[in-house]
């Protein structure tokens, strides 16, 4: 399992706050609250609720509850990346699909937590397992995501 990279709250590749380019508060255009095309709520082209081939709750070949092959309690088909708080604390697991534009967020035991929709520019919007818009990822600069809430706060790196 690949680790968590080395101080990630002091490397600008990764903390936003150190990076207005993947600055979700200081740069408008990153923002779904402030840009509609990466809002899943203004959105419908990016929106489960609305495309719902991209939707675990109502595709079964996306949904680890119904396709054990994306359980990581029952296969060893995990995709070898891992979700980290700023602290480089394990927070869990990423399970990719076959769907390139959805993938499946794990927590530390194992439970599936969220999944994630591609926003079609180089983000994914979050969403937890109720279907409910939580958050948003963005591409960083050392080759992972950078998860934030809807506020923009810098929650969590996927690498």
């Amino acid at each position: 399992m690949p680790g968590c990279p080395e101080r990630p709250k002091f490397n600008p590749n990764i903390n936003p706050l150190f990076n207005p380019r993947i600055n979700p508060k200081g740069n408008a255009s990153l923002n779904p609250r402030f840009n509609p095309w990466l809002n899943p709520l203004h959105n419908a082209t990016i929106s489960p609720k609305f495309c719902r081939v991209m939707d675990p709750l109502c595709n079964a070949s996306l949904n680890p509850v119904e396709n054990a092959s994306l359980d990581p309690k029952k296969t060893d088909r995990y995709s070898g990346v891992c979700r980290w708080t700023p602290d480089s604390g394990l927070a869990g697991y990423v399970v990719n699909t076959l769907n390139q534009g959805v993938f499946l967020l794990f927590d530390l035991q194992l439970e599936w937590v969220a999944f994630a929709v591609d926003n079609k520019r180089e983000g994914y919007n979050l969403f937890d397992v109720a279907g409910e818009w939580v958050g948003y990822l963005l591409k960083n600069e050392a080759g992972g995501f950078n998860e934030f809430n809807l506020e923009g706060d810098w929650v969590g790196i996927i690498m």
